[in-house]
């Protein structure tokens, strides 16, 4: 079952919020959720969420989140995303947030502009195929990790 960027978006939320994340950014938030849908299509054969990255200039962005937490600039998220009825949806299967865990392990150090220069690096899903505004989820599949 893919869930929803909110859902996933929230949920690294509030692994910050309980000290497992420092300084979640909204660009750190976006690039966590790259690398989050990559790793999760590349082992499970499915997407983890349902909703596309643009190639922004600064690397993929989910033009949604970008939205709903654009306020913050490059402050530290301090709420939950929410939908168009207030709810804040939230994931609970412990699986998923496992795997959440593992990304936080590898990534969760970085900045959001570290992060961001490693979704540009050659060879990267942002980096092909530039000529689409979005990215595919074949280029999830090929583009370097």
């Amino acid at each position: 079952m893919a869930y929803s960027a909110m859902q996933v978006a929230n949920a690294f939320i509030q692994k910050a919020q309980s000290g497992q994340i420092a300084d979640l950014t909204p660009m750190k938030l976006q690039k966590l959720m790259f690398f989050a849908q990559s790793w999760y299509l590349r082992t499970k054969n499915t997407l983890l969420f349902n909703e596309a990255f643009a190639r922004w200039q600064f690397g993929p962005v989910i033009p949604d989140l970008y939205q709903e937490f654009r306020g913050f600039g490059a402050s530290v998220i301090n709420r939950f995303a929410c939908d168009a009825l207030g709810n804040q949806p939230q994931i609970t299967e412990p699986s998923i947030l496992a795997f959440l865990d593992k990304i936080i392990e590898v990534y969760g150090q970085y900045t959001g502009p570290q992060l961001s220069a490693m979704t540009h690096e050659p060879g990267t899903a942002w980096s092909i195929n530039q000529n689409c505004l979005y990215i595919d989820p074949s280029d999830l599949l090929i583009g370097r990790l």
